[in-house]
């Protein structure tokens, strides 16, 4: 940084706006050209031509050196006025030795005079109006006064060397330079102003952009928690009526009972108006599958309606075909009406759906309503078709064990009393052979007889060895069945195992969710109770405050956010300190110090602050926050607040 900077950056703070700074810095300016330009030459020639008024810029050089340590001292406003003053001041006072009172001043010093009265509009910004006026009738006054001065002083010296010969040329010229340079700094000045308009209407555009933008992504991000939320409390809707329909599957094992139950339940549950519920059964005879209405929820007659529906028949067979879902919005006035005691009306949304597990059709859903099912019930029909289709299921695989096992009981009854009729037979015929034996030694005319006899008694061995056969092969047959019967209970028992994990591990989620939204609950009501929260933008600009900053720092929420954090800073707190945390949250890292603050009514608090960058998926920061803790007592802050410094090198 050279001299000309130096000097000009002397009396600048960061606690000034930046228009008084760059006001500042342009009196530093002026002050050093009047040095350079004025004060300096006049000093030299004063001494080779007239030594009596070499005081005048010698003061004129004091003047400068005092506007610099005014400047240093921050009695800013007083040194930009003596600056204004000053220069033309001292110029009337050598014009006045230099002339008699009537006389003309020479005109290089009333060019001077010129330039020197438009300083007051170079040093002051027009929100400084107040000492702009004040400097400036100032100068006028002056100017308007000479020739009372040169009255006043009467010590006329010679002034030739000013209005004629080189110097008077030179003089000329240097004033011409000077108002030039005034003249320049003006328009720079003002070119300044309207760069800076510019930029400050480009960053409002920017930042209402930004805003725009910010204010997009909050929606955004609101749709998509209230979306969230919608979908959690939608799930639990669906989990809480799968659980009921479970719950009856629990209770009821005849097929008729649970349907109408489950229809019942159904209806009610996703606010339909109709329902039935058809199980696919077979035909003994024929094997074909058809299906049988169990079921119906205020189920009036419609056209052509059948309680027995094979596949391919109207929609419930076509859905039993396709094992896909129907879904209509446009039901004709004639297909089914919904009544009651005071009139009738046509449903608008029919829903079939398809009762399968493991691609087997157990049953058809049938669920007609005034309103359309949105989404979420329809994706809970969906789900429950699975769980009814296998309790459906297994009720089927119990009635038919229970069928199996009263015809093996039938069958073991026959084949006892078959046991007992072939025993009666072997007595008999044992009873018939000793009878032949006895009749054979008495006559021989019986002998066709007994040949007949044992004909039929072979015809009966036969059969008995064909019954025993019979009895074999149903002895196997029963054991086959048996072991079916001892499978289809196992896997009776392993689905009804399934059902009771799902339900047990749905409700432990459930409880599990709960826990965790009461326990972020409490830790986010201790935070705010506790901790003071904010977060910043990467320009410091606050973009979120909690309730405890508000009542610390006695600032309202809109008066927070938007601003920088400079709003809470303490002027005690040295820049250093900030400089610090700036560097090391802006590498990545985390800031943790002790920070002096000053609330809106000017009470301080002292506070140990943790300031920690969020970063983004390539590690840079993208946001920054804060998390402060008040220290009440102000003895133990200042000693750790003197500590920190110490440790910094900063006291």
């Amino acid at each position: 940084m050279n001299l000309f900077s130096r000097l000009q950056r002397i009396g600048v703070s960061k606690n000034f706006p930046e228009y008084v700074n760059s006001k500042i810095k342009l009196c530093n300016a002026v002050a050093f050209f009047n040095l350079i330009l004025v004060a300096l030459p006049f000093t030299l020639i004063s001494f080779i031509y007239v030594p009596k008024i070499a005081f005048i810029p010698i003061l004129g050089i004091l003047a400068v050196v005092l506007v610099w340590l005014l400047n240093k001292l921050k009695v800013i406003y007083f040194a930009r006025i003596l600056s204004s003053v000053s220069p033309i001041l001292l110029t009337a006072l050598f014009a006045g030795y230099l002339m008699d009172r009537g006389d003309q001043p020479p005109l290089v010093l009333v060019l001077f005079m010129l330039c020197f009265s438009l300083v007051p509009f170079l040093v002051f910004d027009i929100r400084e109006r107040a000492y702009m006026i004040i400097s400036a009738l100032i100068n006028f006054f002056i100017f308007i006064s000479i020739d009372y001065t040169a009255g006043f002083l009467d010590a006329t010296l010679d002034a030739s060397f000013i209005t004629s010969g080189v110097l008077y040329q030179l003089n000329y010229v240097i004033s011409i330079l000077l108002a030039y340079v005034i003249v320049f700094l003006l328009a720079f000045i003002n070119y300044r102003s309207e760069l800076k308009s510019q930029q400050l209407i480009e960053n409002n555009k920017k930042q209402t952009q930004d805003l725009h933008e910010s204010e997009n992504v909050l929606k955004k991000n609101l749709e998509e928690v209230q979306k969230a939320q919608e979908e959690e409390k939608n799930r639990a809707w669906v989990t809480e009526g799968l659980g009921r329909i479970n719950n009856l599957t629990r209770q009821f094992d005849d097929p008729a009972a649970l349907s109408k139950e489950v229809i019942n339940e159904i209806v009610k549950y996703v606010d339909a108006n109709q329902g039935a519920i058809y199980l696919v059964e077979k035909d003994e005879e024929s094997e074909e599958a058809y299906m049988e209405m169990k079921a119906a929820f205020a189920f009036g007659r419609r056209k052509t309606i059948k309680d027995k529906v094979k596949p391919g028949e109207g929609l419930i067979g076509q859905c039993y075909l396709e094992k896909d879902m129907i879904f209509l919005t446009e039901v004709p006035d004639d297909f089914v009406r919904i009544k009651s005691g005071l009139g009738d009306a046509p449903p608008k949304n029919i829903v079939i759906m398809p009762l399968m597990t493991n691609e087997k059709i157990e049953g058809i859903l049938e669920i007609a309503s005034f309103q359309v099912l949105p989404k979420y019930k329809v994706d809970y029909l969906k789900k429950l078709g699975e769980s009814l289709a296998t309790s459906f299921s297994m009720n089927k695989i119990n009635a038919n064990t229970k069928r199996l096992l009263e015809l093996s009981q039938e069958q073991e009854e026959q084949m006892r009393s078959q046991a007992e009729e072939l025993h009666q037979n072997m007595e008999e015929l044992q009873a018939t052979q000793e009878e032949m034996e006895r009749k054979n030694k008495e006559t021989q005319e019986q002998n066709h007889q007994l040949q007949q006899q044992e004909e039929e008694l072979r015809q009966n061995m036969e059969e008995l060895q064909a019954t025993t056969e019979e009895m074999e092969r149903k002895s196997k047959e029963t054991e086959e069945q048996n072991e079916q019967l001892q499978q289809q209970e196992e896997e009776m028992r392993q689905n009804m195992e399934e059902l009771n994990a799902q339900s047990d591990e749905m409700e432990k989620q459930m409880n599990e969710m709960m826990q965790l939204q009461s326990e972020m609950k409490a830790r986010e009501d201790i935070l705010n109770e506790t901790t003071i929260i904010s977060e910043a933008d990467l320009r410091g600009t606050i973009t979120y405050v909690n309730q405890k900053l508000i009542d610390v720092a006695k600032y309202s929420r809109e008066e927070m956010i938007g601003k920088g954090h400079n709003l809470f800073r303490h002027p005690d707190m040295p820049s250093e300190v900030y400089k610090l945390m700036w560097d090391t949250i802006q590498s990545g890292k985390v800031f943790r110090g002790i920070v002096k603050n000053r609330a809106k009514d000017g009470s301080v608090y002292w506070v140990d602050a943790v300031i920690s960058p969020v970063l983004d998926v390539e590690g840079k920061p993208k946001k920054y926050v804060g998390v402060r803790y008040v220290i009440e007592q102000e003895e133990i802050a200042q000693k750790l607040f003197d500590e920190q410094l110490k440790r910094l090198g900063l006291k």
